[in-house]
């Protein structure tokens, strides 16, 4: 064998034993380290999520409690409101026998002495029955409020003319609006309507869209009804002059209690029920209600629209799972 093939062999060797001592030397300490690390980094995560676990647990049970106090306080809320509904219907029943004996009583004394009374005494008598019309109609909405938020509201349907019944509402309102100088002009459809619906409901939901433009037009203003059929549908609209509404409040106006801010004088002569009976009204028949307006000063079209023959309960539901 040669001298550089010993070196070669030799310079192998000494490869092969360092080969072997380096990797003795990294499995003895650096693999050994590394493990260590990895271990402590691993006990460090599992404390921090078993400190996780125990906060997560404890926001948990916190939530529980939270959701128990309320459950506990929406059951409390619902029997306020059984009882208020209760108050509201038996207040309104038990209130509307003495005003009704009141009305008769002031009734009778102005047709027993129609002049001898002296003026003081007409007027006195007027502002009384005055007041217990208003407060009979009242007794009214609250009566329909409590039935509305008991479930007990219902509305029976049966044919009627709905020409005959806008002339017949628009002829009672006529008093009012000649009261203040309102022209009050019915649109005539020229063709007859027959709808299958609650002939006293939509009375009372047309009535109260006239009367509040009454109210709200201006002194001499103008009211004008009109209605006509579409697609099935019988659609009816209510257009004033008056104040307008302001865009932010459409979405309030129709909610119980609710009054406009825009004349101060207007808001004390009604209790804000109306609009809110008249959105429960024509939901109950399947139809939709609303409000149109430019703006203040721009005057207001309320509307509504039922269908022309009564929907069957199926076809109701479907109809508001459309919705």
């Amino acid at each position: 064998m040669s001298l550089w093939q010993m070196f070669v062999s030799y310079s192998l060797l000494v490869a092969s034993l360092l080969s072997l001592l380096t990797y003795w030397i990294t499995k003895k300490f650096v693999l050994r380290k590394m493990n260590s690390t990895i271990m402590k980094v691993e006990h460090n995560y599992q404390q921090q999520i078993a400190s996780l676990q125990m906060q997560l647990s404890g926001k948990v049970n916190m939530l529980e409690g939270m959701v128990d106090k309320l459950r506990l306080s929406n059951q409390e809320l619902t029997r306020l409101n059984e009882i208020r509904s209760k108050f509201m219907s038996i207040a309104a029943h038990d209130l509307r026998q003495p005003l009704s004996s009141i009305q008769g009583f002031a009734s009778v004394l102005m047709m027993d002495s129609p002049q001898g009374g002296g003026n003081n005494d007409q007027i006195a008598l007027n502002n009384i029955l005055k007041a217990t019309d208003n407060m009979n109609m009242l007794m009214a909405d609250l009566m329909d409020i409590s039935m509305i938020e008991s479930g007990r509201f219902k509305v029976e349907g049966e044919p009627f003319n709905f020409n005959a019944l806008v002339s017949d509402v628009v002829t009672l309102q006529s008093v009012n609006a000649q009261k203040k100088g309102i022209f009050l002009q019915k649109t005539s459809y020229p063709l007859e309507i027959t709808v299958e619906a609650d002939r006293f409901r939509i009375s009372q939901v047309l009535s109260n869209l006239i009367g509040n433009a009454i109210k709200f037009a201006p002194q001499g203003g103008r009211v004008e009804t009109r209605f006509y059929v579409e697609d099935g549908w019988v659609v009816c609209n209510v257009s004033d002059n008056g104040p307008g509404i302001l865009h932010s409040e459409k979405s309030k106006i129709f909610d119980k209690f609710h009054q406009s801010d825009n004349d101060r004088n207007l808001k004390k002569q009604g209790w804000g029920l109306g609009l809110s009976i008249a959105q429960e009204i024509v939901n109950a028949h399947g139809g939709e209600i609303g409000v149109e307006s430019a703006g203040l000063g721009q005057g207001a079209t309320f509307w509504f629209k039922i269908p022309q023959v009564a929907l069957k309960p199926k076809d109701a539901k479907a109809d508001t799972l459309r919705k």
